[in-house]
């Protein structure tokens, strides 16, 4: 199967109407309020969010005329697996209204949550029915490309031109390793590739080396010539870790600066984690509150986090074990669509999985799914939602 027909980048831009220009215009609503504010200011309401309240509306408003209006083939994307947990997951949420500490910020956040999902659910019905798969790939790292764009504007805006002194390269960190495998092995566009890899080799984030390393693991899914690669790359590697001392070699010249690289360089996450563990305890069933209950534990025990950093301690802090099994469904209907027999046993099927990994191993490690429409939130549930229309569509290439 060939794909010569690329659409030009314009044409990309615009394909998918109403709900895509929403999405990319949302960077640059963050881009005109984001501002610094301070930890004692994590819980307040200014003129940003109530932009930002207003663009939820107007998503939400927009997404359910069209599916109210439409036949049911423009939910499906809604109401099937995987965004069905998801769905419920965010129900779950709003009745966390209930015992929350702050009931209007749990529900709100909850109902952006809401509006973001079908805003991305609207997206892949129109993705759908107006790209081919290649095409869909290729929108999808072009919405990453101009995620990075808007955050270097951003940056630019809070901090100066001393951001290209200070971190260049801490752009973008929670949307592009999402898009890594695709532009690795998918993508027909090579300048596509150079800016993905590149700001993925100069991330200096350990959680996108570990998911990019056991992102590999999909490798072992693709045609024998990728098995042998990543059989021989895992041997190379265990070897060197065995024999040379990696993590001085590393510090000394590719990470000169940094305190450590390695799994045991959690930036305070296992000091957050273990004290959500403890509150999960005292708490188990329903949580404290979505959004508002995990802030909170947090930020009375631990004055430098308001957030788990992670999908499963958000979920178990936010809305207790009944909301976390819906995120588990969530990502495990997941892992189950792109391990299907459908996708072909090539490039296909090894991006496909592969990139799953790493957008499992990133909303273990970052915020994002589990808390509110943040940090990898968007980029994560938009590619699961177009992990799910691609073997929608090989399904239906494979029947014909």
């Amino acid at each position: 199967m060939t794909y010569k027909n690329l659409i030009p980048i314009k044409q990309l831009l615009l394909a998918v109407g109403i709900p895509g220009y929403l999405l990319f215009s949302y960077n640059i609503l963050i881009f005109l309020v984001k501002r610094q504010r301070s930890l004692d200011d994590f819980n307040s309401v200014d003129s940003s969010a109530f932009f930002q309240i207003f663009f939820s509306i107007l998503i939400f408003i927009l997404s359910f005329y069209t599916f109210s209006k439409s036949s049911k083939i423009k939910r499906y994307f809604l109401i099937s697996k995987p965004n069905i947990y998801l769905l419920c997951y965010i129900i779950v949420c709003f009745l966390s209204s209930f015992w929350s500490p702050d009931a209007k910020l749990s529900f709100y956040r909850a109902f952006e949550s809401l509006s973001f999902l079908m805003l991305i659910s609207w997206i892949m019905y129109n993705l759908g029915s107006k790209l081919d798969v290649q095409n869909i790939i290729e929108w999808f790292i072009l919405w990453v490309i101009w995620t990075i764009i808007w955050s270097i504007l951003t940056s630019i805006k809070l901090y100066g031109f001393n951001y290209f002194i200070n971190s260049p390269f801490d752009i973008a960190r929670l949307e592009y390793p999402m898009a890594i495998f695709f532009a690795l092995l998918l993508s027909k566009r090579f300048y596509f590739k150079y800016i993905i890899l590149t700001l993925a080799f100069l991330s200096f984030s350990n959680k996108i080396y570990l998911g990019f390393t056991l992102g590999c693991i999909g490798y072992l899914f693709g045609n024998s010539n990728n098995k042998k690669i990543i059989f021989l790359f895992l041997i190379i590697m265990t070897f060197v870790l065995l024999v040379f001392d990696l993590n001085t070699i590393l510090l000394e010249t590719v990470f000169i600066g940094r305190e450590e690289i390695s799994l045991s360089n959690t930036s305070g996450r296992d000091k957050v984690w273990l004290l959500a563990w403890e509150a999960f305890k005292q708490s188990p069933y329903l949580g404290y509150g979505f959004v508002s209950g995990e802030s909170l534990v947090l930020y009375d025990k631990f004055r430098g986090a308001i957030s788990t950093h992670s999908f499963l301690f958000s979920g178990l802090l936010g809305s207790g074990l009944l909301g976390t099994y819906f995120l588990l469904l969530y990502f495990g209907t997941s892992f189950k669509i792109v391990f299907s027999r459908l996708w072909p046993k090539n490039n296909w099927k090894v991006a496909v999985i592969s990139t799953l990994i790493m957008s499992f191993v990133v909303s273990l490690s970052a915020p994002g799914v589990g808390g509110r429409v943040y940090g990898s939130w968007t980029s994560v549930v938009l590619v699961i939602s177009i992990l799910k229309l691609l073997n929608y569509k090989f399904r239906n290439i494979k029947v014909s």
